[in-house]
Parts: structure tokens; C-alpha cells; sequence
């Protein structure tokens, strides 16, 4: 699931950073971006659910 995660991540914040590259908002959508995948590698790494509700 890492691999599947980490691919997907990567295509979007490729994709993403081609698509919006003239928009003046960039630096945020691109933290909110990697937000959003630390979330996802957390979810799928957790070992308990403490740490599944955190992710």
C-alpha cells in the first residue's frame, strides 16, 4: 500500500504542479497537497487505532 500511495502522490503533485503553475496560489495548494499524503502514509502505517484516528 506504501508504493500504491506514494505512485498516486507523486502523479497528482506532478500533475498539479504543470496544471496550476500560473496560479499565484501554488505554494498553499501544494502544502495542503502534502498534507494530505502525509495523512494518507500515516493512515496506512498505523499499528493501532490511535494512531489510524490521528491519520
Amino acid at each position: 500500500m506504501l508504493i500504491v500511495v506514494n505512485t498516486i502522490s507523486f502523479l497528482v503533485h506532478l500533475y498539479s504542479t504543470e496544471y496550476m503553475k500560473e496560479d499565484p496560489h501554488l505554494p498553499r495548494f501544494m502544502s495542503y497537497l502534502s498534507f494530505f499524503t502525509f495523512a494518507m502514509l500515516m493512515l496506512v502505517t498505523a499499528n493501532n487505532f490511535v494512531q489510524m484516528f490521528l491519520g
